[in-house]
């Protein structure tokens, strides 16, 4: 594979090495040209996490892989009447007589696209849970829906900054519980996840049907926040930027009205976006020291899209979150 394809390959599938290091491997280039930034929705990007070359090239792959072993599906909703693609990962030599937990992964709005792919290669988010390793210490099924186009010029887009229920969560939700019923899963290790439009429909899910998840991964996401104090009781971890200018204020205030409502919410100094796997492995160690249920990390600097080139490469959190259970 050529230098320069790696280096669009690592961007796209996350953000995997810092910027620097992700050039060093680039041929020289003409005068005026670009690399081929492939973040959901463009945007800026925090220095991804220290790893070296090799341990991105390795990730990078692992994630290549994993992607090809999800499969692609349709489902037609008997209540609104539309349909949604989506991809689903089933592990290996799944038995039908075994329970597996499930994570549920929610793109952001810039991802929303007719092809249902693009779930599986604007971040990390469907596709880190399915690597090798992952599976070896945290055997799950996953479940990546696609939000199109078609469905957005039809009813309309999946969560809006008026935070209300739209046809596209019931569309979603009837999704999820429908997988959740077709397969053999773990109904008290349901776990969702997702980056800003991910995030909000996770959390308007959890307000609906607050029983639904064990744990849930909030990626540069906020909601309403009175509607969020149902969601108190949650076993949550939340990431974002300093310089995200919705989600930081936004959950700022909801961490806040929870501690008002007599919940720990456990809290920490801001994380340097470059720590590389050990240093991130003692950052969340200290977070879950502090025993609380709820758990709020923010990323130094950067913007809102720079969250999730960070966030799923953290495996303290990834460990987490499939450590609880309802």
């Amino acid at each position: 594979m050529k230098k320069w394809k790696i280096f669009a390959l690592m961007l796209s599938l996350g953000g995997l090495m810092t910027i620097t290091s992700a050039q060093s491997l680039l041929p020289d280039k003409p005068e005026g040209s670009k690399p081929p930034f492939m973040m959901g929705g463009g945007g800026h990007m925090n220095p991804a996490p220290k790893f070296t070359v090799d341990e991105s090239i390795k990730q990078v792959e692992a994630e290549k892989i994993a992607a090809a072993k999800f499969t692609q599906h349709i489902y037609t909703d008997p209540e609104t009447g539309y349909s949604i693609p989506y991809n689903l990962y089933l592990p290996d030599n799944y038995d039908a007589n075994k329970k597996y937990p499930l994570v549920f992964f929610v793109t952001d709005a810039g991802a929303n696209s007719d092809d249902v792919k693009t779930a599986l290669t604007q971040g990390n988010g469907a596709t880190v849970w399915a690597t090798e390793a992952e599976q070896a210490k945290h055997e799950c099924i996953v479940l990546a829906p696609e939000y199109t186009n078609t469905l957005i010029n039809s009813i309309g887009y999946l969560t809006t900054d008026d935070y209300v229920w739209t046809p596209g969560l019931t569309l979603v939700t009837n999704l999820l519980n429908n997988i959740i019923d077709s397969y053999s899963v773990d109904k008290d290790r349901i776990y969702g996840t997702g980056q800003s439009q991910g995030g909000m429909t996770n959390i308007a899910i959890s307000d609906k049907y607050p029983d639904l998840f064990a744990a849930q991964y909030l990626v540069a996401c906020q909601w309403n926040v009175d509607e969020m104090e149902a969601m108190k009781d949650k076993n949550l971890w939340i990431i974002v930027c300093e310089g995200d200018r919705k989600a930081y204020p936004e959950m700022n205030n909801a961490t806040a009205r929870w501690e008002s409502l007599g919940v720990k919410v456990a809290r920490s100094e801001m994380w340097t976006p470059t720590s590389n796997k050990a240093e991130f492995a003692e950052l969340v160690k200290a977070m879950e020291a502090q025993n609380a249920k709820i758990n709020y990390a923010v990323l130094k600097g950067g913007d809102h899209m720079s969250t999730w080139t960070v966030a799923y490469n953290i495996e303290g959190i990834r460990d987490w979150l499939f450590a609880q259970k309802k």
